[in-house]
């Protein structure tokens, strides 16, 4: 008990030290202030931990406590380390509330599809979207296993906790893509599930749970 109390006030204390990082270093946007604290203001009311799982258990679905969302700050380093720029097509497999998709567009002038399957997500995003402006901030309520990526020259995909049999129907999808697509993931390589992937770079990144590697890849030339 005492263990599970102390997780708690170390990830609270974490995800409290990670906004106040956002303000400094993020809000001087003020265009992305406005969306991001509105987006921040939605959930104070319910956790979106919460809402997916309230989601997941109406949906019969064996995997409740699968809520996560990749750090604005971690984000950041990422999108370094993997060179995106305001040229890329980034789709986001898993987007949660959209905060990274929003700061993509915001940061690098990437245009952003966010996949989700968590309505309730959708709607409030769409909701911020519409409200700032935002058009080149997309959103799309579906499977990420049934959504198209043909346009896509960057995917990320957290999902540490997706199961083996749902990543290789994934990797068999990822498998398709063009050489040229960066496909980034977290804490492990699409190479260790399917041979049609190489890994470009691995590198060390900070989430509230701790420290793991992220990965870009790419598909192997023909």
């Amino acid at each position: 008990m005492l263990k599970l109390l102390w997780i708690r006030l170390k990830t609270d204390l974490w995800n409290l030290t990670e906004f106040l990082q956002v303000v400094f270093f993020y809000y001087s946007n003020r265009s992305f202030a406005a969306a991001d604290w509105h987006l921040v203001r939605s959930y104070l009311s319910q956790s979106p931990f919460l809402i997916s799982k309230e989601f997941l258990i109406e949906k019969g679905e064996n995997e409740v406590d699968t809520y996560g969302e990749t750090p604005l700050t971690t984000m950041d380093i990422i999108a370094e380390e993997c060179r995106l720029t305001n040229r890329d097509i980034v789709y986001e497999l898993g987007c949660g509330r959209g905060r990274t998709c929003f700061w993509l567009n915001a940061f690098l002038g990437c245009t952003v599809y966010g996949v989700e399957y968590v309505p309730a997500f959708i709607r409030i995003a769409q909701s911020v979207k519409r409200k700032y402006g935002i058009n080149e901030v997309k959103f799309i309520c579906e499977n990420m296993m049934d959504v198209s990526l043909e346009h896509a020259t960057v995917v990320y995909f957290y999902g540490s906790t997706i199961n083996d049999e749902e990543l290789k129907r994934l990797c068999n999808k990822l498998a398709s893509l063009n050489h040229e697509v960066k496909i980034i993931t977290i804490s492990f390589p699409l190479s260790a599930y399917h041979r049609g992937f190489q890994t470009i770079k691995r590198f060390p990144v900070k989430f509230p749970w701790g420290e793991t590697d992220a990965y870009l890849q790419k598909t192997h030339a023909d």
